[in-house]
């Protein structure tokens, strides 16, 4: 997970160059890429917009299963053709699409966006990239044996913030890193079983098209769609889903991790159907050139995440961010801020590297046409989501060591966790691969 290209990425990418612009022109015979958003109430709107402001790109499909979120895009784009079920569009027009981006909660991400790769479409998709790891997998593989061109919306990869981070540590500014603490303040749980009882479903949204591949269950008014969703496990992968994935990005990048040897959860015993306001995942990695070995990596989030007390920090630290801990020093990275080098003394008289940052969207879209690499791409966000959605199984059974072995794809420590690599898809949703 190096953002640094090795050889292997610079082959890959050499094959790309060589690939996409015949691509390009055998299936549009011009020079912009057809392109189709699925899901924009939220993040994905914002995504849909920045890879539409690239001068390369015309939108030709749209889709949602809220009315509302249509009607509002349909406005800007009046071109595109309009769907509520992804599953349509693909039936209707494959043909006429070239590049896809997914915005929809996370249960719905690999069974759209593998269903695009299936069908040789260029993928851009919300994090996490999976709901489960054995998707994550499977994603990884579609698009590496189709020579596609991915990207997973961790916008802040390509910043500057983020490249400049990892720049930092790789350049041994604080040593071989000991161990790194990482935290968000955030907390996507809710105690108790979900609400009893039934709502009527607005007018606007197709409540069958929304649940996908979970269980079936009732509509109820403001507890799961627009904005709740992330807090209950048949749809959303709570905090760690939501920012962890962003937070532990620069760690995995910078330090080159692989997978975890092992996770353990001190959480406290989270609800049945939702997740814990209190959570510590404690990972294990092999060793790397940049750690020592074995390396531990532990997150927090909600009411547990750490104080400083025992770090050289002079004021309170921010509520999202990462302590590393070297041989020669310390770097703290708030999320969304520039890294820190501590004790405040010791780096005095230490400049800073020259690091630019990327426009995460267009450098996806570039990539599509054969120009460069994605930063982010699934042989990337794979890996990466694979032990974040680890530590979330991992909260389930807090207590319980669990062992992981990434070949295998086989997790040992207890029988419920291991069960929670892969679920069962609702009959009718269906994907082939998953």
């Amino acid at each position: 997970m190096n953002p640094r290209l090795t050889r292997r990425e610079l082959l890959a990418g050499a094959a790309a160059l060589a690939v996409h612009p015949g691509l390009l022109s055998a299936r549009t015979g011009r020079a912009k890429l057809r392109h189709a958003a699925v899901g924009f109430g939220g993040m994905g709107g914002t995504d849909l917009e920045a890879i539409a402001s690239h001068p390369d790109i015309e939108v030709v499909a749209l889709c949602d299963v809220d009315a509302n979120n249509l009607a509002v895009k349909a406005k800007k784009y009046p071109a595109a053709k309009l769907y509520r079920d992804y599953r349509k569009m693909f039936a209707e027009i494959p043909d006429q699409i070239d590049t896809i981006n997914v915005g929809t909660p996370d249960h719905m991400h690999a069974a759209i966006s593998l269903t695009a790769l299936l069908k040789g479409k260029h993928v851009y998709c919300q994090k996490p990239l999976t709901h489960d790891v054995w998707e994550s997998r499977k994603m990884m593989e579609v698009a590496r044996a189709k020579k596609l061109v991915t990207q997973m919306g961790i916008q802040m990869h390509s910043s500057r913030e983020y490249r400049l981070a990892v720049r930092v540590i790789q350049d041994g500014t604080i040593g071989k890193v000991k161990e790194v603490h990482s935290w968000s303040f955030k907390k996507w749980g809710r105690d108790g079983a979900r609400p009893a009882g039934e709502d009527p479903v607005p007018g606007n949204l197709d409540w069958d098209l929304w649940l996908g591949t979970a269980p079936e269950r009732p509509f109820k008014s403001r507890i799961y769609h627009p904005g709740n969703w992330r807090m209950w496990t048949d749809f959303g992968c709570g905090t760690m889903g939501d920012m962890s994935i962003h937070i532990l990005d620069p760690i995995a990048g910078a330090l080159e991790l692989t997978q975890p040897k092992s996770i353990l959860s001190e959480s406290d015993a989270p609800p049945p159907e939702s997740f814990s306001t209190k959570n510590i995942v404690k990972y294990v990695f092999p060793g790397t050139a940049h750690t020592i070995d074995p390396f531990p990596l532990t997150w927090y989030d909600g009411d547990a995440i750490p104080t400083g007390e025992g770090w050289p920090i002079e004021k309170k630290l921010p509520d999202q961010g990462s302590m590393f801990i070297g041989e020669k020093g310390y770097m703290l990275l708030p999320h969304v801020g520039l890294p820190q080098l501590l004790p405040v003394a010791s780096f005095a008289d230490f400049k800073m590297p020259a690091v630019a940052g990327d426009n995460h969207w267009h450098q996806w879209v570039k990539a599509c046409k054969g120009e460069g690499t994605s930063s982010a791409g699934f042989d990337y966000a794979g890996p990466l989501t694979e032990f974040v959605l680890l530590g979330v199984i991992a909260n389930r059974v807090p207590g319980k060591l669990l062992k992981w072995h990434a070949a295998e794809m086989k997790l040992e420590g207890s029988d419920e966790a291991a069960s929670r690599l892969r679920r069962v898809y609702r009959k009718g949703w269906e994907v082939e691969g998953l």
